[in-house]
């Protein structure tokens, strides 16, 4: 009896802890559009020339006492951008979600970067918790140029509500409308 009621409290603990899983997602969805969106992009830039190096005048000449220098820097640039996302939920709570994005890297070239990301999702109110477990980041150019590595475990919050066929994720400046596949 003893033993009996300790598993009974040991599996009510359990079931407590766990999230409350996202019975309305369970499913294949997905959710594409272009607009423009902040990218991390190289930008050649003048800054001002700190300590003894060469640099480059505003005139175009070169050398030691210049007032300026030119510099690659890496900011935010908004820019057209094609997303496409895909999103497989389990009845469990386990999550793939797929997601593309194609824009301008420089010019000639075009860049495209893909993020497959994994872990369970769970719901409370209006709120999606995705705690991401694991994935892949990776990108491909038109010029030649690709590239990947492991995402790294996280936990990523956004509102929903539900919208026609499918709900809207937003959180921040992003706005996404999934529906049904």
């Amino acid at each position: 009896m003893r033993r009996l009621c300790w598993l009974a409290f040991a599996s009510i603990a359990a079931a407590s802890a766990l999230p409350a899983q996202a019975p309305g997602l369970t499913g294949r969805w997905s959710q594409s559009s272009n607009g423009k969106e902040l990218v991390l992009a190289p930008r050649v830039k003048l800054v001002p020339n700190v300590g003894v190096t060469a640099g480059t005048n505003l005139s175009g000449s070169t050398g030691y006492g210049s007032l300026t220098r030119t510099t690659i820097v890496t900011e935010p640039v908004m820019m057209p951008v094609a997303r496409s996302m895909t999103l497989a939920v389990d009845a469990d709570g386990r999550f793939r979600w797929t997601i593309v994005r194609r824009h301008a890297e420089k010019q000639g070239c075009t860049i495209t970067t893909t993020q497959v990301k994994q872990g369970r999702v769970s719901q409370a109110g209006a709120k999606l918790d995705f705690a991401i477990a694991g994935g892949t980041g990776s990108f491909t150019t038109s010029c030649g140029r690709r590239g990947s590595a492991p995402l790294p475990a996280a936990t990523e919050r956004y509102d929903i509500q539900p919208g026609g066929n499918g709900f809207v994720l937003s959180g921040g400046a992003s706005r996404w409308a999934f529906r049904r596949r």
